[in-house]
């Protein structure tokens, strides 16, 4: 049987092809990152419970000092839910057998499911919440109880339903003393209060509530002897002990006073202590019994060293009882006390061991050295700050202890009896700037390139043998891992080669970050933000923040600028501080910046609070340049700069009643491709193009009316200005500027200068707008407006020629409803500038990032009417005074970011691509995004097997049919003779 040569073909594509899909696979969750946070936990508010008493296994709770409340999987320290409760300390109780945890940040009440996260009630007063108990298990005295208290005003107690959260009774206090916290007994609800007293001495007030009616059974009060000043004075309030205790220590500290709430007694303990040394601190850790005693461990704490006394209360009697006392360690240890059935344990952890104690002896019922995994450079492993445990009795010598330790670098891990089950770094959370570095060397081989172009040709030949034989040192391990390079390429899969990954197209960026605790960190952007190196580079005391203003990042450094002229520098890749300069405090400086002088010398210029400038005396820097500051006042000014001293060029003041609200100028990196667009009957549009454009946004306090100024910052000449009446200035208010065009967000009655003219329905509503202008020379096409005839033109006098009209741009504005407010808002960054833009916006109500791509919110969008072809030929389509925000715009997909505050973007070499990295009080996300696709890279779901497969089947199948082709023309020839 012969077979045709369109046969052979058509089998041999069908045994080398398989069916092609025509949509790229999804990227998302493979190339970006989310480091979900909590925030530093706090002591009082973690602990292990069970999320109902169905339930076998525990979960980790906490509140963190961010209020963030979240529950953690001991197993593996993922997070099974959180909320973000606003600003405040806060308060948290444990289900405790029920299947709800109740929290208190500020002036409101919530009760969340234990086991979801999901909101049951809320409940909300005007005042402050100062302290918070919960009973449990039916009867009359089951419900919430708070204490709220508002500055220089009575004390309140509340009583709520434990189910529904409604209001069961109040009793408010007569006096003006400071509440302090609540405990329950079977004798009633205790408030406890500082009580002011002469002499500048307090004491302590113990009021007794009947809990089904609020109303008061008596009230004690406490002789401290001047050992309490004010609250915190006070060691502890046990409230989780069925018999409560009040507990706190003489000025020494070395007396213990421990009081049965509800009693005037006074139960003093001498401690022992150690001899030498001296007692700077103490902790208490109590838990109760079912026949009325209350096992009490005293954690004492000096400069160097930790040791505790264990203590036996009859709550009966009110006799405390010594019953041992564990030997001074030296290094920091944590204490942290369980109960399990009938027994109370309490756990010492040290930076070397675990070991587990019984409230009946000293002897240790298990003993576990530390087996840390290793984290490389990302942490600091010594030192613990406190500790929460669970212990589960296995038999009769086997017990299972899980322990949660929040280190003193802020980093938090979970040690399952001696092994690391999981870490956190939870240091990392609330970054305060960040900025992104390339330390794969693309920038080096820019600048040997230059070094050659700018040599001689004898110099650059020698240098270029020079970069030619560095090159060939790693020769030998570029050949050894290309066949695992070839084979990983083919696949589609993850490059096996060790070391660092070949950077091709840009993405293995680091960003380097500081916090407001003092810290400093490098996350890898191509690892799926990996921790490359963190380290303490401030000590910042407790309170405070650090204030870093910026990060600068060189070849191979950072440079981090903090308010009041300190700047210190890190290396990027071992993240080694060097170079630690500390400003002057007599000059209140605000901030410096650096420019080159005229011979290149970088010059540091001095901003001081006043928004003056000082220049070093020696300095030679170019006259043209203008300096722009804003000072306390907000007031910005432009100063030029010369020889002798900088003079003010202009002075932008606000009204009377106007403050500045947001400033927005032009990203460093926002290359230009076209100084026109393109219209679809191929005439031209001229931007508006001026690298020295401000916007100023202001809102007056009086009449509410919002106003957004176009400042060129050379001339102090206002280019444009916009206005928004009844505008909410507790709404977020954010603006961007890049190339020709900006944008801003505001929450205002709605224009009917900028709404579709077919649907006024939200003319006169306020509501969440996003409006977007661009500026072009002139409303003409190929037109240059007045300085497109002019020979000469000044940055000093922009907008005028001669005597003419000024030569304002021409602005084309619209107007959109959103459905949420943006906090914050920038650009997409590429390397060339070719690829449209997209607009990256922070909403925090959706907990997301944004990319609104640059074509639904262009302000040439036709208004009232379709399109017509020129139109839809540029891009352009039927105008919509809403906009909603497309689900494939969250960046984030399906994940939840909270407290993302700012996002920097990044060019890669990819023209279609842009790193976005976003980061705030809480969380981190990292991605990277295409505005047009990508155009200039193969997606993943392209099968490169699938392409090799089919050329080679074509290549065999032309080398078959080549004599067949052959022999018929042959016989074809001969038949024609």
């Amino acid at each position: 049987m012969r077979w045709s040569a369109i046969e052979v073909v058509s089998l041999l594509l069908l045994l080398f092809s398989c069916p092609i899909g025509a949509i790229y696979a999804d990227e998302a969750y493979q190339v970006d990152f989310h480091h979900v946070l909590l925030g530093i936990p706090r002591v009082e508010t973690t602990f292990f419970d069970r999320p109902s008493a169905a339930s076998r296994a525990s979960l980790l709770y906490t509140l963190s000092e961010q209020s963030v409340l979240g529950a953690i999987n001991p197993k593996d320290g993922s997070v099974v839910w959180r909320q973000q409760l606003g600003n405040g300390s806060g308060l948290l109780k444990p289900p405790a057998g029920g299947n709800t945890i109740i929290s208190a940040v500020n002036g409101s009440v919530q009760a969340w499911d234990a086991a979801e996260g999901r909101l049951v009630w809320d409940w909300t007063a005007s005042e402050d919440i100062k302290a918070l108990e919960v009973v449990r298990g039916g009867g009359t005295h089951q419900g919430v109880y708070i204490v709220t208290q508002a500055v220089g005003s009575k004390a309140t107690v509340r009583k709520l339903s434990e189910d529904t959260g409604v209001l069961v009774w109040e009793h408010e206090d007569e006096s003006l003393d400071t509440p302090l916290g609540l405990s329950i007994s079977k004798e009633g609800l205790h408030s406890v209060a500082l009580h002011s007293a002469l002499l500048q001495a307090s004491k302590i007030r113990v009021t007794t509530l009947q809990p089904s009616s609020g109303m008061s059974l008596g009230s004690v009060t406490l002789n401290t002897d001047k050992d309490i000043s004010d609250a915190s004075s006070l060691v502890s309030i046990e409230s989780s002990a069925s018999q409560p205790l009040l507990a706190w220590s003489d000025r020494s500290p070395r007396n213990l006073r421990l009081n049965i709430l509800g009693s005037n007694h006074i139960i003093n303990a001498k401690l022992a202590g150690e001899k030498g040394k001296d007692i700077d601190k103490i902790q208490i850790r109590a838990a109760s019994k079912a026949d009325g005693t209350v096992d009490v461990l005293v954690h004492c704490q000096s400069q160097t060293s930790h040791w505790a006394e264990v203590y036996q209360l009859n709550t009966n009697s009110q006799v405390l009882n010594k019953v041992y006392q564990l030997p001074s360690l030296e290094g920091s240890t944590a204490f942290s006390a369980t109960v399990h059935g009938d027994t109370t344990y309490f756990v010492r952890t040290t930076e070397h061991d675990v070991t587990l104690f019984s409230s009946a002896s000293d002897q240790s019922l298990g003993q576990w050295p530390l087996q840390p995994k290793p984290h490389d450079r990302m942490i600091q492993h010594r030192g613990i700050t406190h500790a929460v445990s669970e212990v589960v009795s296995k038999g009769t010598s086997k017990y299972a202890v899980r322990t949660a330790i929040l280190l003193s670098s802020g980093d938090w891990k979970l040690i399952y009896n001696s092994e690391e089950s999981w870490f956190r770094p939870e240091s990392l959370s609330g970054v305060v700037a960040a900025a992104w570095a390339n330390v794969d060397g693309h920038e080096d081989l820019a600048e040997e390139l230059a070094v050659e172009s700018h040599s001689n040709v004898a110099a650059a030949y020698l240098h270029r043998l020079t970069r030619h034989a560095k090159d060939a040192r790693r020769f030998p391990s570029w050949a050894k891992a290309l066949p695992d390079r070839i084979v990983d390429s083919l696949l589609g899969r993850e490059s096996r080669s060790p070391g660092k990954p070949r950077d091709s197209f840009g993405f293995q960026k680091v960003v380097v970050a500081a916090t407001c605790s003092g810290r400093l960190f490098a996350l890898g952007a191509g690892d799926k933000g990996k921790i490359i190196w963190s380290v303490q580079a401030s000590e910042i005391e407790p309170g405070q923040q650090w204030a870093v203003e910026s990060i600068e990042v060189d070849k191979d450094h950072a440079l981090v600028r903090v308010f009041g002229g300190d700047s210190l520098k890190v290396s990027l890749k071992q993240g080694i501080i060097f170079d630690n300069r500390f400003g002057n405090p007599t000059q209140s400086p605000k901030t410096n910046i650096v420019l080159p002088d005229t011979s290149g010398t970088a010059v540091s210029i001095q901003v001081n609070a006043d928004g003056s400038i000082s220049i070093p005396p020696s300095s030679h820097l170019d006259p043209n340049t203008v300096v722009v500051t804003q000072d306390e006042k907000k007031v910005i000014r432009g100063w030029a700069l010369g020889d002798a001293k900088p003079q003010l060029a202009w002075k932008f003041v606000p009204r009377p009643n106007e403050r500045i609200i947001t400033l927005a100028t032009r990203p460093a990196n926002d290359p230009i491709a076209s100084i026109g667009k393109a219209l679809g009957d191929r005439n031209v549009l001229y931007k508006f193009l001026s690298p020295n454009l401000l916007v100023i946004g202001t809102v007056t306090t009086d009449t509410s009316l919002a106003s957004f100024y176009i400042l060129d910052s050379v001339s102090g000449s206002i280019v444009h200005t916009l206005t928004h009446p009844n505008v909410d200035a507790n709404q977020p208010i954010s603006s961007t500027l890049s190339e020709n065009w900006f944008a801003y967000s505001v929450f205002s009655a709605f224009s009917d200068d900028a709404a579709d003219t077919s649907d006024d329905s939200h003319a006169s509503a306020q509501s969440h707008q996003l409006v977007v202008s661009e500026l072009f020379e002139s409303s003409l096409p190929n037109d240059r407006g007045l300085l497109g005839s002019s020979p000469n033109s000044s940055s000093l006098q922009p907008f005028s020629v001669g005597d003419g009209p000024g030569n304002s741009p021409y602005v084309v504005t619209q107007t959109y409803i959103i459905p949420a407010a943006i906090s914050f808002m920038t650009v997409s960054a590429t390397l060339q500038g070719i690829t449209p833009r997209s607009l990256l916006c922070v909403v925090p109500s959706l907990h997301s990032v944004n990319a609104i791509p640059r074509a639904f919110v262009d302000p040439r969008r036709p208004v009232g009417r379709d399109a017509v072809a020129a139109e839809m030929e540029e891009g352009l389509f039927r105008h919509n005074a809403v906009l909603d925000f497309d689900p494939k715009w969250t960046l984030n997909h399906m994940r939840e970011v909270l407290g993302i505050q700012k996002v920097i973007t990044s060019p890669s070499l990819l023209e279609s691509t842009s790193l976005v990295f976003a980061f705030g009080s809480l969380d981190m996300f990292g991605t990277r995004i295409a505005p047009i696709g990508g155009f200039d890279i193969l997606g993943k779901g392209f099968n490169k097997i699938q392409l090799i497969g089919t050329v080679a089947a074509l290549a065999i199948g032309t080398g078959l049919l080549a004599p067949m082709a052959r022999k018929r023309q042959t016989d074809t020839r001969w038949r024609g003779i």
